[in-house]
């Protein structure tokens, strides 16, 4: 794998490292407040779509 640099957008295309570098610089342009706010909305969605089923806490009945 080359070399990452955080000052240059990584291709898009290309081999699976061209991927990787892109994925991590997407990732490190983001807030900590950013991709939790981002991993809420995608369990809301989840949720509401039935792909997830919310997690109960122990002792609570499920509808099952």
């Amino acid at each position: 794998m080359t070399e990452y640099d955080p000052q240059s957008i990584p291709q898009a295309w290309g081999t699976y490292d061209d991927a990787e570098r892109l994925r991590r610089w997407a990732f490190l342009r983001k807030t900590p407040a950013e991709r939790l706010a981002w991993m809420v909305e995608m369990l809301e969605i989840a949720y509401a779509t039935g792909a997830r089923q919310p997690r109960q806490p122990i002792g609570t009945p499920t509808d099952r």
